[in-house]
C-alpha cells in the first residue's frame, strides 16, 4: 500500500479512466462529479475514513466518475487484492462499505421516482419545460409563495414580484463558480440537487407574468391550478 498527497483541485481519476486500484481518504475532502453536456455537476463529497474507485474495481469497469480533491487530501493507494483482503479481514470495514453502496442506491432510487413524479405531473397539467415558457394570469399584485417545508424553511416571507425579471437560482457550493446571472433569490441545496446555479426568471410583460426556464439541469414544472 502506498500513500499520496493531492493539491487542492487536483484531478484523482477521471470518468471513462481504468480502475486498476482503490483509494482510501485519510484527510481532507474530495468531490465526485459526472458531466452533463460538458457541464460538470457534482454528484456528492467523500471524507477521511471512505473509499473511492472501489465500484470499478468490484465491477471490474471503466470509472463512472471524475474524483477531483476539494482539499489538500492524503490518501492510501491500495490494489484490487489489497482492497478485497481488507474488506474481507475487516467486518467494519465491509459494513461501512455496505452502508455507504446503500446510501448510493437509495438516492438513486429517489431521485427515479421524483423524475417520474415531475414528469406525470407535467403531463397532466400540460406544463412546459426546457426552453418553454409558462404564462401566469396577473391579477393585483403577484407574490412569490414557499410551499414545501424545505422552502418555507429559507423562504419565510413571500415576495412580490415587480415589473423587472427576478432569477432564482442555488447558492454555489465551494469552487463552482458564480451563476451566470445575477440572482434576486439565492436558495441553499444539497446533493442531490433540485435547483440549478440559474434555473429560472419570472418576468412580466403587460399584464401577464412568464416563467422561463434558464437551460437549467431538471427543468422547470409550473402547476396551473383553477380558482374556483
Amino acid at each position: 500500500m502506498n500513500r499520496s498527497h493531492v493539491a487542492e483541485g487536483q484531478v484523482i481519476f477521471k470518468e471513462g479512466d481504468v480502475a486498476d486500484c482503490v483509494f482510501q481518504v485519510l484527510s481532507g475532502t474530495v468531490e465526485v462529479l459526472r458531466e452533463l453536456d460538458g457541464t460538470p455537476i457534482l454528484l456528492g463529497t467523500v471524507g477521511s475514513g471512505q473509499f473511492i474507485g472501489e465500484m470499478g474495481v468490484m465491477e471490474d469497469r471503466p470509472r463512472s466518475a471524475t474524483v477531483r480533491a476539494a482539499s489538500e487530501v492524503e490518501l492510501e493507494i491500495l490494489t484490487p487484492s489489497e482492497f478485497l483482503e481488507q474488506i474481507s479481514s475487516s467486518p467494519q470495514a465491509a459494513l461501512e462499505l455496505i452502508r455507504r453502496l446503500s446510501h448510493r442506491l437509495r438516492e438513486a432510487d429517489d431521485r427515479i421516482v421524483n423524475d417520474e413524479r415531475l414528469s406525470g405531473q407535467a403531463d397532466g397539467n400540460q406544463n412546459h419545460r426546457g426552453n418553454d415558457e409558462a404564462r401566469i394570469s396577473l391579477t393585483n399584485n403577484a407574490y412569490l409563495v414557499a410551499k414545501t417545508q424545505w422552502l418555507q424553511r429559507q423562504l419565510q416571507t413571500p415576495l412580490e414580484l415587480g415589473a423587472r425579471p427576478f432569477v432564482v437560482g442555488r447558492r454555489p457550493l465551494p469552487r463552482e463558480g458564480s451563476p451566470r446571472s445575477r440572482l434576486d433569490l439565492t436558495l441553499d441545496d444539497a446533493v442531490p440537487f433540485r435547483l440549478s446555479r440559474n434555473h429560472f426568471v419570472i418576468e412580466r410583460r403587460g399584464e401577464r407574468y412568464h416563467v422561463r426556464d434558464l437551460r437549467s439541469t431538471l427543468g422547470t414544472i409550473v402547476l396551473r391550478r383553477s380558482r374556483t
